[in-house]
């Protein structure tokens, strides 16, 4: 390039290239001593734009040329073989008029973009996307500032006075060998590496020589993903902002789109637990400590979350995020799962286990047989809390001897057989019926069946049978087989009228009031008209005995 006013630093807009008077059809052939990978072009004219141009490149050093885009403001009269846009494929080669109008005066600018935002690219790194941003080592600008057919007042020579192409390289990180890492190198080059990272100082730009244009970014919103310098070294930790956790990186195309061509820097063999294009996130199972730097080696933790009460197995909060309730290191815990290490079971539940998807089982415990929360129980056993009179792992059974299980305080009653009529002091749970004797009835076995009498414990039975008889006879009789015996004893002493029986009673232990019961079956369909009673006392009653006041008529019964 010749005729350049002046350099373009420190005031890009008070430098530029202007083209020789009179000459009407001019090119710029940039070098860039390297090859890049192009992705679009922004040029700034000091004056009009041109009448028609096209971009050219070259992959090859200037030997054979390939056109990318055509620019008129007739593009039927400048390239009426060129169809007129849009295009429809990354590839199409079309004439467009947008950037080729009178207006603006000063400061109009050309776009090119290789890869077209309106056409959806599926696959960045297809032989088709690859081809068009291959490599380049040789941009061309051709330029033909004749006018005709446009109106514009005011110009005396028709022709453009001088211009000022600000030219953007977009490297993205890939001169030749993709810059630091992953691709084949170029046949034509050695093998390029970045000495600056993104968000480096970028290097001091060199005044421009003829011929030869300093490859890089002068639009001061444009932040370089890559800066480049030539090298036979492999790529090292300066080449990429892995935070101090790699030394290793590689360019992605699809990154370095996705990031509105800023980086496509991704890093490789992220160490101390990190990982992400930057080594700035930890891997699963491991968080960000909010007190260590991002350099730090120590910045990643390891989750401590009991896998089995866990989700994803014990995965944690990588990060704190406020917006998404996130916060570093905690825990995620399975629904019926809590504790800041989800290692125990709400309470209500028990029986935490890594195969339960819910984490632990609910209580199984009947609300009237526990205490205080009828829902708790024991968080490993499964066990309930049950009342003083209550018992069974649900607390649903009410202890031996005890019955009516409710929401009383102990739980139970006792049942409270009767000792005598009972056969011993257990009853139904839900009722309270003892176990009676034969002949004994209700619920605590205390009341006589109708048709039968209660003896006392200290009675004593003294059978007609082994008694002295006066007109009377012994009758013995076998017990009835299908029902029990009227008797006692081996049977009767039948007893005609005016007969007697004489009772011998010599084992009264003390003397005290008695009831005497005589028990008998008459044979004769009518009552007997008289029965009489005589006691016979060995000696005399005692007046300081309780039977003292007895007078011999109490003897005649």
């Amino acid at each position: 390039i010749e005729n350049v006013v002046t350099s373009f630093a420190p005031r890009p807009k008070k430098a530029w290239w202007q083209s020789e008077n009179g000459v009407e059809h001019v090119s710029i052939q940039l070098d860039l001593e390297a090859e890049f990978h192009f992705t679009h072009l922004i040029m700034t004219f000091k004056t009009f734009r041109p009448a028609a141009m096209l971009v050219e490149r070259s992959a090859d050093f200037g030997h054979t040329w390939k056109v990318y885009r055509y620019f008129a403001y007739d593009c039927a009269a400048s390239f009426p073989h060129v169809p007129h846009g849009p295009p429809r494929r990354i590839d199409d080669v079309i004439c467009e008029s947008r950037y080729s109008d009178i207006e603006p005066s000063t400061e109009g600018e050309v776009i090119y973009r290789v890869l077209d935002p309106a056409i959806p690219i599926w696959d960045p790194y297809s032989p088709a996307i690859q081809s068009e941003t291959q490599w380049v080592n040789h941009p061309r600008l051709n330029l033909d500032w004749e006018q005709e057919g446009r109106n514009l007042q005011g110009r005396a020579t028709g022709k453009l006075q001088d211009a000022v192409p600000r030219v953007l390289f977009c490297t993205g990180g890939i001169p030749a060998c993709l810059c630091c890492g992953s691709a084949e190198p170029s046949p034509h080059t050695a093998r390029l590496c970045t000495a600056t990272c993104v968000g480096a100082e970028p290097p001091q730009p060199r005044r421009a020589q003829p011929g030869h244009v300093q490859p890089c970014a002068s639009d001061p919103n444009y932040a370089q993903p890559w800066a480049n310098t030539v090298s036979s070294e492999p790529p090292t930790a300066s080449c990429c902002d892995c935070n101090e956790h790699s030394r290793r990186c590689h360019f992605d195309m699809a990154v370095f789109l996705a990031t509105g061509n800023t980086s496509g820097a991704v890093c490789d063999g992220c160490q101390h637990n990190t990982m992400g294009r930057r080594c700035h996130l930890c891997k699963p199972f491991y968080y960000k400590d909010p007190t260590k730097d991002l350099r730090d080696p120590a910045m990643c933790r390891a989750c401590d979350c009991d896998p089995e009460g866990s989700l994803d197995g014990g995965l944690c909060d990588s990060a704190d995020d406020p917006a998404r309730g996130l916060i570093a290191g905690q825990c995620r815990c399975k629904e019926h799962v809590a504790g800041p290490r989800c290692d125990r079971c709400k309470p209500g539940f028990f029986g935490l286990s890594s195969e339960n998807p819910q984490g632990c089982r609910r209580c199984q415990c009947d609300p009237r047989g526990t205490v205080v929360d009828g829902s708790r129980c024991d968080p490993v056993s499964g066990e309930c809390f049950c009342k003083r009179l209550v018992t069974g792992r649900s607390c649903n059974q009410c202890l031996p001897e005890h019955w009516g299980l409710s929401h009383d305080l102990p739980g139970c009653r006792p049942c409270d057989c009767d000792v005598g009529g009972a056969r011993n002091n257990l009853c139904a749970m839900g009722t309270g019926q003892c176990q009676c004797r034969s002949h004994v009835v209700g619920r605590q076995c205390e009341q006589v069946e109708t048709g039968f009498y209660r003896i006392n414990l200290d009675h004593y039975t003294y059978e007609a049978e082994d008694a002295r008889l006066h007109q009377g006879s012994v009758v013995e009789r076998e017990p009835p087989p299908d029902c029990p015996a009227s008797w006692t004893g081996t049977g009767f002493a039948r007893m005609l009228e005016g007969g007697w029986v004489e009772f011998h009673v010599s084992d009264v232990p003390f003397s005290t009031e008695y009831d005497v019961v005589i028990r008998y079956e008459p044979q004769h369909p009518e009552a007997w008209q008289e029965v009489g009673l005589k006691v016979l006392r060995p000696t005399p009653v005692s007046a300081s005995s309780p039977c003292g006041n007895t007078i011999p008529a109490d003897d005649q019964l």
